[in-house]
């Protein structure tokens, strides 16, 4: 084979130019920017579930402090907190982040079983926290941290037969 067919051979072979912002960061299946992506919505998720941490702080700092004047919004803002930092804080940085960061590399696998479906558990996220953000400015989720509505109202009676 001459030279000149080599550099010719050479010349026709084709690179893929890298994937553009959306395809690369919307429509990734590369376990590496998706474990980017987790990390980043962890510290998003953390820093909501810290300013209501800091409203919840401040409340009690001192006695017959009045930030928050109603128990139902109280409720709300813990409620939302715990979900906040276990759900969109803690589980997406460890599992979703790491996981997704160092398993592959750790068992030497080029990329997560099932990308799409990798993809789409982080996009599922999103719209998950923005239902709870919802929720807490509607005061509608407070309900205490066990999520379970109360068993009893202060405005009813129980008398007796």
């Amino acid at each position: 084979m001459s030279s000149t067919t080599h550099d010719h051979a050479h010349d026709d072979h084709h690179h893929a130019s890298p994937p553009g912002f959306v395809a690369r960061w919307f429509f990734s299946t590369n376990h590496k920017d998706i474990g980017t992506l987790y990390l980043i919505f962890a510290v998003i998720g953390g820093l909501v579930g810290g300013v209501l941490s800091e409203i919840m702080r401040s409340q009690l700092l001192h006695p017959h402090n009045t930030i928050v004047t109603e128990g139902q919004t109280w409720n709300t803002i813990i409620t939302s907190h715990g979900l906040l930092m276990i759900f969109f804080s803690v589980m997406p940085a460890l599992i979703g982040g790491f996981g997704n960061w160092f398993i592959p590399l750790m068992i030497g696998a080029p990329d997560m079983a099932f990308p799409r479906l990798n993809n789409i558990s982080f996009w599922l996220l999103p719209p998950a926290l923005l239902l709870i953000l919802i929720g807490l400015f509607m005061d509608e989720s407070g309900s205490g941290w066990t999520l379970y509505p109360p068993l009893s109202n202060s405005t009813s009676a129980c008398s007796p037969r």
